[in-house]
């Protein structure tokens, strides 16, 4: 444990979350690509698998990395922001 951070060291790299779960079940990491493309905002991700929306954050971006899900109008916040932004408009 490195004092001076509070974070694991090792080897006298940095480990960024090494603090954290980021274990999925398949049948969740299924279940957030499936919301996502549907255009679920990430809050209603997280509340839906009961996780964080650290964590879901952090699996849509590696789900994005690797190419499984897309970008998408709204972003994080989906068809919710989409929704907002197209009636302020009008």
């Amino acid at each position: 444990m490195n004092t001076m951070s509070g974070t694991s060291n090792v080897g006298g790299y940095y480990i960024a979350l090494d603090h954290a779960n980021l274990d999925w079940r398949p049948v969740d990491v299924k279940k957030v690509e499936r919301m996502w493309k549907c255009g679920e905002s990430i809050n209603k991700i997280a509340r839906a698998v009961k996780r964080p929306i650290k964590d879901v954050f952090i699996l849509l971006y590696d789900r994005l990395e690797l190419g499984f899900i897309k970008e998408r109008e709204g972003g994080i916040f989906g068809y919710e922001y989409t929704n907002k932004q197209t009636q302020t408009s009008s």
